[in-house]
């Protein structure tokens, strides 16, 4: 058998092999159409549940489930104002992911060492 040369994202210790990982988790989170809608709300500006589910059309319980699978994949932030919690995306995280998978599937470096560094920051972050 021919020995061939294994890639690293191949390599069970490596970290292109976590980075991939990662990357499952993101897409497997925004494979979902409501939290795809959700976020396509959110990017026109923070907004509470009540003006999420409403437009919608979904179950405020239903559009809080997604929320909180969103703000614990750090992909939206939230901000308290008494009872009400406002819910905005969390665009350096979104860019990270964006990023992370045009390296992935493209093969090619940062081209922007400013994105390099701001990834290695969100990691380091545990973001």
């Amino acid at each position: 058998m021919k020995n061939l040369d294994v890639e690293e994202c191949c390599k069970g210790d490596s970290v292109k092999l976590k980075q991939l990982k990662e990357l499952s988790e993101y897409l497997k989170i925004i494979s979902d159409v409501n939290r795809l809608q959700i976020l396509c709300l959110l990017k026109k500006g923070e907004r509470c549940v009540c003006n999420i589910h409403e437009p919608l059309g979904l179950p405020q319980n239903l559009t809080s489930h997604h929320l909180k699978a969103l703000r614990e994949a750090g992909l939206v932030l939230t901000r308290r104002e008494g009872k009400w919690i406002h819910y905005r995306v969390n665009s350096d995280r979104i860019n990270y992911f964006t990023n992370l998978y045009n390296l992935i599937v493209s093969g090619g470096e940062y081209e922007d060492q400013g994105i390099g560094a701001g990834m290695c920051q969100l990691q380091e972050a545990g973001g």
